[in-house]
């Protein structure tokens, strides 16, 4: 029994709408957006659910007493932080929707391609005990599958 949990037939026209889209943000991001190291992703101070009403609530107590507070704590920037931080985050829910999509769609249009590959393979293999002129092809899909599976040899220390 084949298999089939996804059908798309992309256009090039549409595979070519979905790349501009993507660079579009990325143009728009620009220089802005900041990459940053393994290291920094591990040891800089996050906020999260539970520290984010906090943040908001201070921003919004240090905007109102910014007179009184040091001239190099710039309450402007971390305002304008707090905000572009808002604003990102509703694109990263719409990100990760889209996201998880994608990645779905992925792994089922490739979990359709491999199951009938090799429901295929064992019908050609059946037919090969008819037809001969087969044994090359499939020495050949036998070939390709090893060197695939082979992982590499872990490095010496």
């Amino acid at each position: 029994m084949s298999q089939n949990l996804a059908s798309i037939a992309f256009t090039s026209a549409e595979v070519a709408t979905i790349k501009t889209a993507l660079q579009t943000i990325r143009t728009t991001l620009g220089d802005r957006a900041v990459s940053l190291t393994q290291e920094q992703r591990q040891t800089l101070m996050k906020m999260g659910d539970n520290t984010r009403v906090f943040c908001q609530e201070a921003v919004a107590g240090l905007q109102q007493n910014a007179a009184s507070l040091p001239p190099d704590l710039a309450v402007t920037e971390l305002s304008q932080d707090m905000a572009d931080y808002i604003a990102l985050e509703s694109i990263m829910t719409e990100y990760d929707a889209t996201r998880e999509l994608l990645d779905d769609t992925l792994k089922a249009l490739a979990s359709d391609v491999m199951t009938n590959s090799i429901i295929g393979v064992t019908f050609l293999k059946a037919l090969n005990k008819i037809n001969p002129a087969l044994d090359t092809l499939l020495r050949s899909l036998k070939t390709v599958r090893r060197r695939k599976a082979t992982k590499p040899a872990p490095p010496t220390p």
